[in-house]
């Protein structure tokens, strides 16, 4: 499909964007099936825990098709480019894994396809918000794998050491930040990530914010102007600036040392955030547990995602009943999910996953905690909201932006208005109609 065709129908086709927060070859290259009659082949790239064993299982039960996984690294870490040059080249595989924030991004590259006709037989197996995470101007690219819910994480010898409780507002979160800086100069009740724009993004979502938005004229822009963000920025500028929360960039080494030794006494992540912790702060095993996040209101139940990944079929697929086949199979299969929650910590996106065995399991990293039941209620919680066609550029401006702020002790709110030209102008740059609002 051309672009110029795809951009006319995002705008005129507002209502229908997604709303919120794995794969193969059967590209032009010709891989739709064999020749002989026998198992179509499909090729599948992604990068997640767990695909590569799921793929194993699809292939021992069955025999009228055949799926190839091949790993690639994350995404935003050259996974989508080599997606995105493997179309050009006609080599593309038949589905690839793509996060719902950059789904909008592929479509606007013309980098998958339509497959709203195919997929329709599928949508009953999911719940709205998952199946609209994979639609684009009301048309359906792939099949949900996960949900990102977002909750607290706490160290329960932390947070009886400081005489606190889980909170239920950030208005408690704040004044016990400022409980655990008074009683320990070293420690901190949590830690500020500048170089994760998701999590800022399900942050937003939770207050209520809104990024991107479409009507018949074109695209909206809101992250400088939109209430909730701007109150969830104020909020962590303010932790920031009285030193009452840390500082320092997500997934690394000083993260995990900090959450491990206990320097750290909360984080409000993601499900998924789950397989991290039991991986890099491994003796710190039994300390943790999860409860719901806190509200902006105390008795409301708003919660953002931070995260999910679609199995999109890529531009090109020829055999798209057997890629769709096989990526409905691995989102909705009993053991598959359970292999996708051991190894990579997700929450299912369709309604039978939320009933796999493996979510009802205790945990012993936390405590023998089963602790899929706060996820399950927080991913009923979850807001509408839309990503944009430019998540690559905007995320990485975000990243770049927030990261000058807070080595200078800059401006949050600033910050958002410095990301929201960027965006606008590359936007404006792919023949978009776009203003910011």
């Amino acid at each position: 499909m051309a672009k110029t065709r795809i951009r006319t129908r995002l705008l005129a086709a507002a209502a229908t964007l997604p709303l919120l927060a794995g794969v193969a070859a059967c590209g032009s290259s010709g891989d739709g099936g064999s020749s002989d009659g026998g198992s179509a082949e499909v090729t599948f790239w992604g990068w997640a825990p767990g695909y590569e064993e799921a793929v194993a299982q699809f292939n021992a039960t069955h025999t009228d098709a055949r799926v190839k996984f091949e790993k690639i690294v994350p995404g935003s870490k050259g996974g989508y480019a080599k997606v995105f040059a493997a179309v050009k080249a006609g080599n593309a595989p038949c589905l690839a894994q793509v996060g719902y924030e950059s789904l909008p991004s592929f479509v606007v590259e013309g980098a998958v396809q339509d497959v709203s006709g195919e997929a329709g037989q599928y949508q009953s197996q999911y719940g709205d918000a998952a199946w609209s995470s994979v639609k684009v101007g009301g048309q359906v690219y792939g099949i949900p794998v996960d949900m990102g819910p977002m909750a607290l994480y706490y160290r329960t010898d932390l947070y009886a050491q400081y005489g606190l409780k889980p909170q239920a507002t950030w208005e408690e979160f704040a004044a016990d930040a400022a409980k655990v800086r008074a009683a320990n100069p070293k420690g901190y009740l949590s830690v500020f990530n500048p170089d994760d724009p998701w999590w800022f993004a399900g942050m937003s979502a939770q207050a209520g914010g809104s990024w991107f938005g479409t009507d018949a004229k074109g695209w909206k822009v809101s992250l400088a102007s939109d209430p909730g963000t701007a109150k969830v920025a104020k909020y962590w500028q303010g932790l920031i600036d009285k030193g009452e929360v840390k500082s320092e960039q997500g997934f690394s080494p000083d993260l995990y040392k900090d959450l491990q030794d206990g320097t750290l006494a909360a984080y409000p992540g993601p499900v998924w955030f789950s397989s991290v912790l039991e991986q890099n702060a491994a003796q710190a095993s039994g300390k943790w547990a999860v409860a719901p996040m806190p509200q902006w209101q105390d008795g409301t139940k708003s919660v953002g995602n931070d995260g999910g990944s679609s199995t999109a079929v890529v531009k090109g697929c020829k055999n798209t009943a057997a890629a769709l086949k096989f990526a409905n199979w691995m989102s909705t299969d009993a053991a598959a999910v359970g292999t996708l929650v051991d190894k990579a910590g997700i929450y299912p996106a369709s309604t039978s996953g939320t009933s796999a065995p493996a979510l009802a399991k205790p945990s012993a990293y936390f405590g023998n905690q089963p602790i899929f039941d706060v996820f399950k209620q927080a991913t009923a919680q979850a807001p509408k909201w839309s990503w944009g066609p430019t998540m690559t550029q905007t995320s990485s401006d975000l990243t770049d932006a927030f990261g000058a702020a807070v080595a200078a002790h800059g401006d949050l709110t600033a910050a958002l208005g410095t990301v929201q030209n960027k965006t606008v102008d590359a936007m404006k740059a792919k023949g978009l109609t776009v203003t910011a609002g």
